[in-house]
This record gives C-alpha cells, sequence and structure tokens, in this order.
C-alpha cells in the first residue's frame, strides 16, 4: 500500500510529524524525491562523524562544472526520513530524475545557448507563490507566514499531510500547471514526476506492503495521478540524453539554505528552524529558550539584559501571539518583543541577532570514509596537521612566519589561492613595523569549496603538485609582463620551485621583447 508525505525540503514542522508518522506505520521501504545515483551513500546518514547541514554533490567528473547541490539540514524531512530508514534497517532509495539525465540536459542548454546577436532584453515571468492565496484567505501577508505558522511551527502528525495533500492538491488544479515556466522547465518537471511514478511502481511490484513517498508537497498531484500510464511515462523518458556522473556527501552552512544565496528550495531562517527542532519535545517553551540565547548573545557583548528584561520580553511575545490567535510566539513575535524590551527600538542591535541565530553559522561535517578526490584528501590532512579547522564564520589568522608551523600555513593558504580556491584572504601583509615576517589573513570556508577541489584535481593530486601545475600553465598561457611578474611573486609566497623557475623563465622571455 502506497503512503504519500508532501513535505517542504527544509521544514522541521513537517519533519517531525514525518517521524511521528513513521513510527505509527513502520513502512517497509521508503522512497525519497532525491538523485538515484546517490543510493550507496544513504548508509553514511548514520556514520560517526556525520553532522548536518551537509549536502549531496552530484557532478560529471569530464566536466565538473556541471554539478547540483542537495543540501540537507537536521531538520530536513528528507533527512529525518533517511535517518529513520537506517535506523529501522528499510530499504531507503532515491526517485528523482536521475542527475546522469538531469546534467546531459543542463550541458545540451549550455551548449545551445550561444546567441549569435545581443539577445532583446525580455521581462522575466513573474511568478507567484500559490501558498499566496490560502495567505491572504486565512489574513496572513503572504504564503510563507501561513506555512510557517499551520505547519513549521507544529508538526502533528500523520494527520497533517492529509490536510497538505488536500490543499496542495487544489492550489496545483487552480494554478493551471504553472503558466510562469518555459516550455523547458515544464518538460523537465513531467519528466522528474514521470520518473517518480515509475520508480513507485517497480517498488510495489517487488512486494512490499507499506510503501512511503516522500516528495515535494508540490508533486503529490502528479505522482497521484491515475491517468498517467507506465507506458506514457517510458515514452516521456525515451531516449534522454546521459552523461556519466559521481556523488558524494559535502559539508554544507545555514548560510547556503538561505533563499537569499539563490538556493531554490531555500528558506528565510535556518536557526530559527533547527531551534524549532530541537524544542520540540523540551519541557522549556520554545519561545523562553530562544529569548535566554538572545540574552546569552547580548551578555557577551557586554549589553544590558537582565532577568526583568527577559521575564517582559516572554510576556509580551506570549501577549502579541495570543492577540494574533496563535498557540505559541513565532519568530515574528519574538522578534518584536526582543526589539521592543531588550534593545529598546534599537534595530542596529539586531544585525547580529539575526546573523548569529535567524541564520546561524553552522558548518556541517562529513566522516573520512566518505568517497572524494585525493586532492580534497591531501588538504584535509595538510587541515589537520598544520591545525586549520574550516570554519563557515569569518576569522583573523596572524601568522610569525619566522615560526615553521605559521609558514607552513601560510604556504598552503597561497597555494590554494593559485586554485582559485580563495578560502583565506591576505588582509594584511607586514611590511611595516612589525616586520616583512607578518601576514594577517582572513578565513571563511564555502561550501563550493569542495566542487573546486574537484575541478582542480586535474592539476595534480596534492595541493602542492597541482598548485605548481597551475601556475605553469597560467605562465604559458600569460601575455602581459604585469600578470607574469604577479605569478612569480604568487609562486615564490606559495614556495614553489617549479612553478616560479616556468614564471621567471615567462617572465624573462616576455620581457625580451616587450617596447
Amino acid at each position: 500500500m502506497l503512503h504519500y508525505f508532501g513535505i517542504r525540503h527544509h521544514g522541521p514542522g513537517c519533519a517531525r510529524s514525518l517521524v511521528r508518522a513513521f513510527d505509527a506505520l513502520q513502512p517497509d521501504c521508503v522512497l525519497i524525491e532525491g538523485p538515484p545515483e546517490a543510493d550507496a551513500l544513504v548508509a553514511l546518514v548514520a556514520a560517526e562523524g556525520m553532522a548536518p547541514p551537509v549536502a549531496l554533490l552530484s557532478y560529471c567528473p569530464d566536466e565538473p562544472q556541471l554539478a547540483v547541490y542537495h543540501p540537507f539540514a537536521e531538520f530536513s524531512p528528507e533527512w529525518q526520513a533517511l535517518r529513520w530508514a537506517v535506523a529501522q534497517r528499510v530499504p531507503a532509495r532515491f526517485i528523482d530524475l536521475p542527475r546522469a539525465n538531469d546534467l546531459a540536459l543542463e550541458k545540451a542548454r549550455r551548449d545551445a545557448d550561444v546567441p549569435d546577436e545581443a539577445p532583446a532584453e525580455v521581462e522575466p515571468p513573474q511568478r507567484t507563490d500559490p501558498l499566496d492565496w490560502l495567505a491572504r484567505a486565512a489574513g496572513y501577508g503572504d504564503g510563507e507566514a501561513w506555512w510557517n505558522h499551520m505547519v513549521e511551527e507544529r508538526g502533528d502528525g500523520e494527520q497533517l499531510f492529509a490536510a497538505i495533500d488536500e490543499a496542495m492538491t487544489v492550489l496545483r488544479s487552480e494554478a493551471g500547471g504553472d503558466d510562469a515556466r518555459d516550455a523547458a522547465d515544464a518538460q523537465r518537471e513531467a519528466q522528474r514526476e514521470a520518473h517518480m511514478r515509475q520508480c513507485i511502481r517497480a517498488a510495489a511490484k517487488e512486494g512490499f506492503a507499506r510503501i512511503a513517498v516522500v516528495c515535494g508537497a508540490w508533486h503529490l498531484a502528479g505522482l497521484k495521478d491515475e491517468k498517467a500510464t507506465a507506458k506514457a511515462d517510458a515514452a516521456l523518458l525515451k531516449a534522454m540524453p546521459r552523461v556519466k556522473v559521481s556523488a558524494t556527501w559535502v559539508p554544507w552552512t545555514h548560510r547556503h539554505l538561505l533563499r537569499a544565496s539563490g538556493y531554490g528550495a531555500g528558506i528565510r531562517a535556518p536557526g530559527w528552524y533547527e531551534h524549532l527542532w530541537r524544542c520540540a519535545d523540551a519541557s522549556q517553551p520554545r519561545a523562553v529558550g530562544w529569548l535566554a540565547r538572545v540574552a546569552r548573545l547580548m551578555r557577551e557583548r557586554d549589553l544590558d539584559c537582565s532577568s526583568a528584561h527577559l521575564i517582559e520580553a516572554t510576556r509580551l511575545a506570549d501577549s502579541l501571539a495570543a492577540l494574533r490567535e496563535r498557540p505559541a510566539p513565532g519568530l515574528d513575535e519574538l522578534h518584536e518583543a526582543t526589539r521592543a524590551v531588550l534593545t529598546l527600538g534599537d534595530d542596529t542591535l539586531l544585525h547580529f541577532i539575526h546573523d548569529e541565530l535567524v541564520v546561524g553559522d553552522r558548518l556541517g561535517n562529513v566522516p573520512p570514509d566518505v568517497p572524494t578526490v585525493p586532492l580534497q584528501r591531501d588538504l584535509e590532512a595538510a587541515q589537520k596537521s598544520l591545525r586549520l579547522k574550516p570554519e563557515a564564520v569569518q576569522k583573523t589568522l596572524d601568522l610569525d612566519l619566522r615560526q615553521p608551523n605559521d609558514l607552513a600555513r601560510s604556504h598552503l593558504l597561497h597555494r590554494l589561492n593559485l586554485l582559485d580556491l580563495p578560502w583565506g584572504e591576505l588582509a594584511k601583509t607586514g611590511r611595516s613595523a612589525r616586520g616583512s615576517f607578518h601576514e594577517v589573513w582572513a578565513l571563511q570556508w564555502q561550501p563550493e569549496f569542495a566542487l573546486r577541489l574537484i575541478e582542480a584535481s586535474q592539476w595534480g593530486q596534492t595541493v602542492a603538485q597541482a598548485a605548481s601545475a597551475r601556475c605553469i600553465d597560467r605562465s604559458a598561457k600569460a601575455q602581459s609582463l604585469e600578470e607574469l611578474s604577479s605569478l612569480v611573486d604568487r609562486a615564490l609566497l606559495a614556495d614553489l620551485d617549479d612553478a616560479v623557475a616556468a614564471a621567471t623563465q615567462a617572465l624573462e622571455s616576455r620581457a625580451a621583447i616587450s617596447a
């Protein structure tokens, strides 16, 4: 028997309800919207050292720039579904359109997008969120606020999914197929749902008695469409192009879950969602826990925040929730109470609260046995030996180049910059009263560096080899004295003897024929 669970991709209420539903249903097969190439990596979700947020990286080894990420947070329903399945030893599979097909289609679109003339400016289609219709009917400003209140700040169990199913089926019917999408996007969505239906049929034929299908709520109507036949789905997927694809787990950050980062399924407040998830079964009300965290941040900065402030802020948040007929304060009520009571209307003090709590600076971790390229392994070994831990928050590193460990750190950071991997930015050189042995770096790790390491692996299997080969290649192609002199300087700072020799020779040759 099939059981469908329509979710928001990063929703704590959906995740909480899904776990409760699974505990009651005890499915014997779990099918999840995601890349099938990652099925072999499912067991790693329970491995020691795996800590979300993380992402599945699917990429083409022959063209690493063809890649796609599938992020998971601790509060992502798909992540909790995978954890539940692995813990219960239940088969879990990804059923979305294979990335081998999806990336091949993306490659074809890129290759075809070479206009001979500059295209005329076209006003992009304005897409509206169908949830806005329900939100306005319920008296909310937008669909995001309505969904947060009705779904993510609750988590009622399996009965929640019946309501989501009914609402999204009606919305999809009324939306008329999302006319704002172009033909290519509409075709891709149809192929995705056709492949998911095929996977569901295949699981049913294997004889599973209780199949749980976890997918984005918008796809529910498409997956349950009784008019879609196996023959029609096969025809829709016939002769699709393919490329070779590899997959792995990579660390991710809360900031890269933001909608403002460009992530299509992004959310507004990952730190708040994590708080909702972790406080679900706690005896302490979530408002008290949140305001206590705000108070801790303020006190760390020597800002006045007494117990009386906290009591009044909690009362105000509860009163606002009651006036708005909400069972408990949400982020909006807590934000207003914080502004009115704790910061006394000073909006400038709210910025660090937003950055450190509403968004958060959490960086995930993956275990050492996750498949990866040798270049990444070499970098991880260097980070461990030099005691340079990758972190999502920006930090300052002050190096004394007279010290062997600091000098090795400097060499590593300069080599990574030669590979277009700017983990560190040289903020200040010590050509001052402190001496030329002084370097100050601003460090901040970005998740996309994992893909850049894969791209850079074509130059070598260690950071030193790859940086040297990349510098030599640039020297051979450089056309200006300025660029060549810069490469000589960078190679010297990176302690790459072969690259220094090649760049110096290229500089001498270019200087000999330059006016």
